[in-house]
């Protein structure tokens, strides 16, 4: 839903659509899968307790007036010197720095470019108008702290997205037994989609798409269970 290191914003609508009322994402992140299908029921699981109170408060306590509120800033400008919750601020701290791992605190020149380019999605006014506006639509879903593993094995549609083999230990929680993994997504009940890139061995993976990105072409990766 925000600017995130390695999130799906711009490929979501490449993966199969659910095929089942309830999407489970067990390592949640900005969680763009199911923003694309927001009106399905939606577990978000989450082990990064930052990412987890974000999606927790957005989901049981943020309004889009809230939000609208605070999303014009300046360059230079310090988000921890603002009046707000923690959770609110960590939100802010990922939209004013594209795909980071982290929240930030300096408001860089690029993302409050908004009379120059009002359109621009980069901009942290286009990001946090965006939440404002989909708001609304998501607050039927669930968010919990967890770890994937404790997951029941139930017959949904499952849309996991771990830290990568190669490129996830920029990841805040990193510390994946991929072996474990496989067997586990193996296992699951419904419809499973798994996401890599074309370095990962861990599961049989076809090429999905070639994601252009600010340095390189990357491909992104698809195992599934059909």
């Amino acid at each position: 839903m925000w600017s995130y290191y390695g999130s799906k914003s711009k490929i979501a609508k490449s993966y199969p659509s659910p095929i089942y009322d309830l999407v489970i994402e067990p390592f949640a992140g900005a969680a763009w899968y199911s923003v694309l299908h927001r009106r399905n029921d939606v577990l978000l699981n989450e082990k990064n307790r930052i990412i987890y109170d974000i999606w927790n408060w957005i989901i049981n306590e943020a309004n889009p007036e809230t939000i609208e509120n605070h999303k014009d800033f300046y360059a230079g400008q310090n988000i921890n010197c603002i009046d707000l919750r923690k959770e609110h601020k960590d939100l802010i701290g990922f939209c004013i720095n594209r795909g980071s791992v982290s929240p930030k605190n300096i408001v860089q020149k690029w993302s409050c470019q908004v009379k120059v380019k009002p359109d621009w999605a980069s901009t942290t006014n286009y990001q946090l108008s965006r939440i404002a506006r989909l708001l609304p639509e998501i607050k039927h879903w669930q968010v919990q702290f967890d770890d994937y593993r404790n997951l029941p094995n139930i017959e949904v549609t499952w849309f996991i997205d771990p830290p990568y083999q190669f490129g996830g230990e920029h990841y805040v929680v990193s510390d994946i037994d991929y072996s474990e993994l496989a067997n586990w997504c193996k296992e699951r009940k419904g419809q499973v989609i798994v996401c890599e890139n074309s370095n990962a061995d861990w599961l049989p993976f076809r090429e999905l798409i070639k994601n252009a990105g600010q340095r390189k072409t990357t491909k992104e990766m698809l195992w599934t269970n059909e």
